[in-house]
């Protein structure tokens, strides 16, 4: 069953929670279009909190189910699509995190302005995990948000971490107590939404743009080697084995073919 998306208003601040209780609010395609479509259609607000619907889970990440078999050709990407959104956004995005925030549900955050968690919020970016290389965007995005040491352990390690080491390496910008991260998150997205919304949405485009440089200075011929090298991951006899894992609940057997 898809996920789906809850839309509230605070004033001038829009709630949206992603909701897929059975997989722990887990991406998929249905979902990354709600997310799409709210974040083009915010009317009048001022600022967006975005969270995952109950404790457990802000996102566990992107649903596997929802990918391609191994060998079959990757399509468009649904959640490269939802970056595009959260990038694009006129208004600033607080992301609130409880219980666990993982793969692509961490760079989701990422991409968001502030994060707020709690101390036993669980951290991990497992792709190594799962036999596939990343995006350059994410490797990117985490290497700017946290140092790019810091952003090779999380990926080369395939380590979970809590939000204490989180907000120590610059992954959570503030940690209240579990009960709290939702109303904080509100409370600084009014903040936002208080100031004059020309300078505030003008500074976040600002930061966007820059953000977008450092990509677009990546030379073409990379560009194309890494993306082929992504596509090869996808299509490995790992990655098929690191789902039979996933699905079978046991350590995966890498080959490194």
């Amino acid at each position: 069953m898809p996920g789906t998306l809850g839309t509230t208003r605070h004033e001038d601040v829009v709630v949206l929670a992603l909701s897929n209780p059975e997989k722990r609010n887990a991406l998929d395609p249905a979902l990354c279009e709600a997310l799409i479509c709210a974040l083009g259609e915010l009317g009048e607000a001022r600022a967006v909190v975005l969270t995952g619907a109950g404790e457990r889970a802000f996102s566990a990440g992107f649903d596997l189910d929802a990918l391609p078999a191994p060998g079959e050709p990757l399509p468009r990407d649904p959640f490269e699509g939802l970056l595009d959104a959260v990038s694009a956004s006129r208004v600033p995005i607080v992301a609130a995190l409880r219980g666990v925030a993982m793969g692509g549900g961490l760079e989701l955050a990422a991409a968001c302005d502030l994060r707020v968690g709690h101390a036993e919020l669980k951290l991990a970016m497992p792709p190594a995990r799962l036999g596939i290389l990343y995006s350059p965007r994410g490797l990117l995005r985490f290497s700017a948000l946290c140092g790019e040491s810091r952003a090779r352990r999380l990926f080369l390690t395939a380590c979970t971490i809590d939000g204490l080491e989180g907000h120590r390496i610059g992954l959570c910008d503030e940690l209240v107590p579990a009960g709290q991260v939702l109303p904080r998150a509100l409370e600084l997205a009014a903040e936002m939404a208080a100031l004059a919304p020309l300078a505030v949405q003008g500074m976040r485009r600002s930061f966007e743009v820059l953000a977008r440089a450092r990509l677009e200075a990546l030379d073409p011929v990379d560009a194309e080697a890494l993306s082929a090298l992504r596509a090869a991951s996808f299509a490995s006899a790992d990655h098929a084995e690191a789902r039979r894992a996933f699905a079978e609940k046991r350590a995966p057997r890498f080959r490194g073919a």
